[in-house]
């Protein structure tokens, strides 16, 4: 049975799993000053001992606090949030990490995902339109968006995306991926949208990750669902074993003789 705990013992208790370096990153990240330091597996795990409590989401939100904004992320239920409520929470927001987590959790799944994904998409506000081209990225992977027009989304996407800013190219980019990913009659409608477009993210691909540029991040998960690898993948892979590889020092030093070695 989940636990019942109060605003102050939850925040207690996320103070206490801080760790200062992890904080420092996280407000290099843009998480703000108002930060712990808290690692997202821990946050997760007391997510999953609370189980979902909406009026305790919202109160933890209230607070400010990056990790616990992440974890009323995981216990808000999205059934029971009103668009007004929604807009309140993700419209003030500056860091695209607690947009993602709001809409990746909690707004996809609410009965009012549609009206907040039309209206973010055509607004102004960098990440609340980010936050739509996410919500419609998400409802085409769960079969929610039925009555989309798909090719004029893909003319949108490719007339949209060049001039848009920095962190709107990337929900618009994980849109055309989502198609290309969950819609296989658009496939190859969107890889050659993302050739077009070329690689707009100017940042190396760090390592371990899948590249941003949508034909390349298509195929490789594509790839994955039939159990196989891409060329890049594993030459990704080849590159990171190497480095990883220990280096073995040549001895200086001479071997014994064999009457030494038989003492």
């Amino acid at each position: 049975m989940p636990k019942t705990m109060t605003v102050p013992q939850v925040m207690k208790q996320l103070e206490a799993q801080g760790d200062e370096k992890v904080r420092q990153r996280y407000v290099r990240d843009g998480s703000g000053e108002n930060v712990f330091g808290v690692l997202l597996g821990k946050i997760r795990g007391l997510a999953e001992s609370l189980g979902t409590n909406h009026g305790l989401g919202l109160e933890l939100w209230a607070t400010g606090n990056h990790e616990a904004r992440i974890l009323a992320c995981m216990l808000l239920d999205p059934a029971a949030l009103t668009e007004k409520e929604a807009r309140a929470l993700l419209e003030p927001l500056s860091n695209p990490t607690l947009v993602d987590e709001l809409v990746g959790r909690v707004l996809v799944h609410a009965p009012i995902a549609e009206a907040l994904q039309v209206r973010w998409m055509d607004g102004s506000k960098e990440l609340p339109r980010r936050a739509g081209w996410k919500i419609l990225a998400g409802r085409i992977a769960r079969g929610l968006a039925k009555e989309l027009n798909v090719r004029a989304t893909l003319a949108r996407i490719e007339r949209e995306l060049p001039p848009a800013p920095y962190r709107v190219k990337e929900g618009i980019n994980f849109c055309l991926v989502w198609i290309g990913i969950h819609l296989p009659e658009y496939t190859p409608e969107a890889i050659a949208i993302g050739e077009r477009l070329g690689r707009w993210d100017p940042r190396p691909v760090p390592k371990g990750c899948t590249s941003s540029y949508a034909p390349e991040w298509i195929a490789a998960s594509l790839a994955l669902r039939r159990g196989e690898k891409t060329a890049a993948r594993k030459a990704m892979e080849a590159t990171a074993k190497a480095k990883a590889a220990p280096v073995r020092k040549k001895s200086t030093g001479k071997r014994p003789s064999a009457s030494k070695r038989a003492r």
